[in-house]
């Protein structure tokens, strides 16, 4: 008999929970209290988690039956692998899963969404209507028509939004060196380094995984290229970028603005905002925009991921 922890519970697929249900006990974290956690962890061999709750090797260690990690997400930084690994774990994630995230967009809709507000002032002009304003002249933005966006990663997002970004008339540089110069020219994008892709770019998105290699992959000296009516998007992982740059960026006006949806050191509970440079910083400034990781956070983005994993954990469980 299988034991299964759910880690997220709120909202989770229903769909999802049915068919773990049908292959064992099911047990929601949530639900559980500090004593039941206790008597019911041991127990555990399939851990479903996402972001909220990271695995790390003390909470691994609590769950000595655990065979199965399960993370609805491409991104794992949020698991500790090599303890996993070392425990001969089984991790079963969306890392890889091309055929089927080409129909997932969402974090590719939400850089566009951050793009627009930045370049517009969404944010801040909305602030000052709520507070009485009406000066036009006060929040003109710049128009995306003609100007160039830079991406640094060209694999499924950054393809979807270069996508979007054609539809809008403008001009696409991309720096990956997994990706050809032609299949890039047949996605109406240039072929660039990373130090022309900072200099010549209007807008850089990030569209990379994190990993050892990348980890700091855009430096101070990346920043610096850029034009001072440029601006930063990252909704890949806040660990590309050196740590502190970006703040250093804005404060000395190296670059226009940024919007990210991610920050360093992040926990589910928020406890990481209390002293993030970032968001003092925005507390006081109109140029950053911060999102609480939701790029793939829309209804129909979990739950069509939820049910997938679910079943790649039904066709694995059955063949071991």
């Amino acid at each position: 008999m299988n034991s299964f922890l759910i880690a997220e519970p709120k909202d989770y697929s229903p769909q999802a929970i049915a068919i773990y249900k049908k292959l064992g006990q099911v047990y929601l974290w949530s639900d559980l209290s500090v004593k039941d956690r206790k008597d019911i962890l041991p127990t555990i061999n399939v851990a479903v988690i996402g972001l909220t709750l990271p695995l790390d090797k003390n909470l691994i260690e609590l769950m000595p039956n655990l065979e199965v990690i399960v993370s609805p997400t491409t991104g794992l930084d949020h698991i500790d692998i090599d303890y996993a690994k070392s425990k001969k774990i089984k991790i079963i994630s969306l890392r890889g899963r091309k055929g089927f995230l080409r129909n997932v967009p969402s974090t590719a809709e939400e850089t566009m969404a951050l793009i627009l507000s930045l370049v517009r002032n969404v944010p801040w002009a909305f602030d000052d209507v709520k507070k009485g304003g009406w000066d036009r002249l006060e929040w003109r933005g710049r128009q995306l028509m003609g100007k160039t966006i830079g991406f640094v990663g060209f694999g499924r997002l950054g393809k979807i939004v270069a996508r979007y970004a054609r539809a809008f008339n403008m001009k696409i540089l991309a720096c990956d060196p997994n990706v050809s110069e032609k299949f890039m020219k047949s996605r109406g994008a240039a072929k660039a380094s990373m130090e022309e892709l900072f200099k010549k770019s209007d807008i850089v998105s990030l569209h990379v995984l994190l990993t050892d290699d990348t980890h700091n992959l855009v430096k101070e000296k990346h920043l610096r290229l850029m034009k001072p009516s440029a601006y930063l998007i990252n909704t890949a992982r806040a660990e590309l970028i050196e740590k502190g740059v970006l703040e250093k960026a804005l404060k000395q006006k190296w670059i226009a603005g940024a919007a990210v949806d991610v920050l360093w050191d992040e926990k589910g509970d928020g406890s990481h905002l209390k002293n993030d440079p970032l968001v003092e910083y925005a507390r006081k400034n109109k140029n950053l925009i911060i999102m609480p990781h939701v790029g793939g956070a829309t209804f129909e983005a979990m739950q069509v991921t939820q049910d997938y994993i679910a079943e790649l954990v039904v066709k694995y469980l059955k063949r071991r």
